[in-house]
């Protein structure tokens, strides 16, 4: 049995047509050569089939045979099997082959692997990122906020300026958080750091390591510390669960499933779902962090309104009224947060 095949040396990316003879359990062919002094040279090849690896047959690609000294034959023709030597049965190769002939098969496989990647991306990647979080230890943490805040402090970068706020005031914000932690026996470790900033605006976050950050314009948006304090509490809600890690890491970890999924960390297909996903992720932690602050003010008998209306007006100080869709938002929807702070509270003495 014959069939033509382009040969491949292993040295030059050029191929070499050659007729390829089956006979007595060996692939035998001669190729031909042109000499330096263009004399025509035939070499002829004679391999075990045994000795060779024949790949298994995928759709109409060309069948691909890698051969004993590292070269390769490539052939239109298909049915190779029928005319190679019998080997002994292999059950899992036979499943495998299977798999990779059968549309239904294929189609079954590829339903399952986007469930199970949909799955590890909307629920596994977060609870590996917090037990990930959890387990890092506070020193690491502590020396990467550290870092982030003296980077945000450097004047190159403009984010921030030493702040305004009079050290009185200072002291009174930092004494109605502490007791509305001695109130509530459930605060994290957390350094509060007080700055201005013209280009961030209106903010207070949490950097890992438990270093907190409110803006001098943010704190000009409150009535009373008890609006300071709530959002502060919330902020605390971020250091309590180690979000700002837990971000890193889910984000990090989500981008390169998606990028082994579609090959391609640049191109929109890998882009846009994974800014859906850290968006989605920022809101979970968002609610959590919601929930520690509205427990914590109920707690320390800290009116709960507090925050809602101080993210009501900080909300308006920030152009409120663009509504963006909630599924590439990084917070959730507002009225939706605030309505657990609304409720009446009024059991506290």
């Amino acid at each position: 049995m014959q069939f033509e095949a382009d040969y491949y040396d292993g040295i030059s990316p050029r191929a070499k047509r050659v007729l390829v003879t089956i006979d007595n359990g060996h692939f035998i062919f001669t190729v031909s050569s042109t000499s330096a002094d263009e004399a025509l040279t035939n070499q002829a090849f004679k391999f075990q089939i045994i000795a060779c690896t024949v790949q298994a047959k995928l759709g109409s690609g060309k069948r691909l045979i890698d051969l004993p000294d590292d070269s390769r034959l490539e052939t239109d023709f298909k049915d190779l099997e029928r005319y190679l030597p019998a080997k002994p049965s292999n059950n899992f190769w036979q499943l495998v082959h299977y798999a990779e002939t059968h549309k239904l098969v294929i189609a079954v496989a590829f339903i399952c692997i986007a469930a199970s990647s949909f799955w590890l991306l909307q629920f596994g990647v977060p609870v590996l990122a917090k037990y990930a979080a959890m387990a890092t230890p506070m020193s690491v943490e502590n020396d990467l906020g550290q870092q982030t805040l003296e980077t945000l402090d450097h004047k190159r970068l403009g984010y921030f300026e030493p702040t305004r706020v009079p050290i009185e005031k200072q002291q009174d914000i930092k004494t109605a958080l502490d007791n509305m932690c001695i109130k509530t026996a459930n605060c994290p470790a957390y350094q509060l750091n007080f700055r201005k900033s013209p280009v961030i605006g209106a903010n207070a976050f949490a950097l890992p390591g438990g270093y907190m950050v409110i803006t001098d314009e943010l704190i000009a948006l409150t009535i009373n510390n008890d609006e300071i304090t709530a959002v502060l509490a919330h902020e605390l809600g971020h250091v309590k669960g180690r979000h700002a890690l837990r971000q890193t890491l889910q984000g990090t970890v989500s981008g390169l499933i998606l990028i082994a999924i579609t090959g391609d960390v640049s191109s929109i297909a890998s882009g846009f779902p994974a800014l859906m996903l850290n968006m989605s992720y920022t809101r979970d932690l968002e609610t959590e962090a919601d929930i520690y602050a509205l427990q914590s003010l109920k707690a320390a008998c800290i009116p709960t309104k507090s925050f809602a209306t101080l993210l009501l007006r900080l909300e308006k100080s920030h152009g409120g009224g663009v509504s963006v869709p909630e599924m590439v938002a990084s917070h959730p929807d507002t009225k939706a947060r605030i309505f657990p702070f609304l409720k009446d509270h009024s059991h506290c003495i």
